[in-house]
């Protein structure tokens, strides 16, 4: 009799034990760490390729960017490589929700490290050409569909030595919020949209006259001129705050022609009045 009490409460003991194995296991499975299950949430589109594919093409991708223009690699998150010499490519970028300044397409040459300023191609929703469009992943189940990129292999940007040097003086007044200035350069005197301009590496704000250097590539450069940034703000046309002009008074912006890969072209200045705006 006292053997069968004594199997009867092994038997409970056991049985105490295994519901708790069971209690802990379940209890831990509902408190795992969501971060490390996979990311539902991002970006999809298509990517349609205009014009000749560069022979020193290495990679391509597409970058959602915290900010525009991006200035380092922390700025953005990169979907896979995408396939080269095709006419179009479908992309998707993982990342949990949170709110995009752009969305571009960079291109990388070979033996050359990344330049996220190098981009051939940006999401525009709109017929304005200037302002990317923003865009904004509402929840960690939605994966925003149809955000596609133009991308022209002919804006390219190939390693050179060649650069634009100066000054940039301010007059007035920097705007409330303003992040950056960069030098821009357009090869059309109206340029049609932001893929028209190359884009200077960004100097913080806040100064009265500062020196620059800009790589450009070689050839005729008919508009010179210092994109602000504004912290809240759209790019667009009238983020554009001072004009190269040869000569004070000049009715046209002045040009300046780089003529091969190692043209250095000195005092190229510019003033940068926040009294009036370039663009009435």
């Amino acid at each position: 009799m006292n053997n069968n009490k004594f199997r009867i409460k092994m038997i409970c003991k056991k049985t105490v034990l295994l519901l708790s194995i069971l209690l802990l296991f379940f209890w831990f499975s509902c408190d795992t760490d969501p971060g490390l299950e996979p990311t539902a949430s991002g970006i999809h589109g298509t990517v349609f390729f205009e014009n000749d594919w560069p022979e020193n093409t290495d990679e391509i991708i597409v970058v959602a960017s915290l900010k525009f223009p991006p200035t380092s690699i922390t700025d953005i998150i990169l979907s896979d490589p995408l396939p080269l010499n095709v006419d179009s490519a479908e992309y998707t970028i993982y990342t949990d929700p949170m709110d995009f300044a752009a969305i571009g397409v960079v291109w990388k040459e070979k033996d050359q490290p990344w330049d996220v300023t190098n981009i051939i191609g940006i999401y525009f929703p709109t017929e304005n050409k200037f302002s990317p469009g923003t865009v904004t992943i509402p929840n960690k189940n939605t994966i925003l569909d149809s955000i596609d990129i133009n991308a022209d292999l002919s804006k390219a940007k190939p390693a050179v030595e060649s650069e634009i040097r100066g000054t940039l003086r301010v007059t007035g007044d920097w705007p409330q919020g303003a992040t950056s200035a960069l030098v821009v350069a357009s090869v059309p005197l109206l340029p049609s949209g932001l893929m028209d301009i190359t884009l200077g590496i960004p100097i913080e704000a806040g100064f009265d006259s500062t020196a620059y250097s800009f790589s450009v590539q070689p050839g005729t450069y008919r508009l010179l001129g210092v994109l602000v940034l504004v912290k809240g703000e759209q790019v667009g046309i009238n983020s554009i705050r001072g004009l190269y002009y040869q000569n004070p008074g000049d009715a046209f912006p002045g040009s300046v022609r780089i003529a091969s890969e190692t043209s250095v072209i000195e005092n190229i200045d510019i003033d940068v009045n926040f009294n009036e705006p370039v663009f009435p």
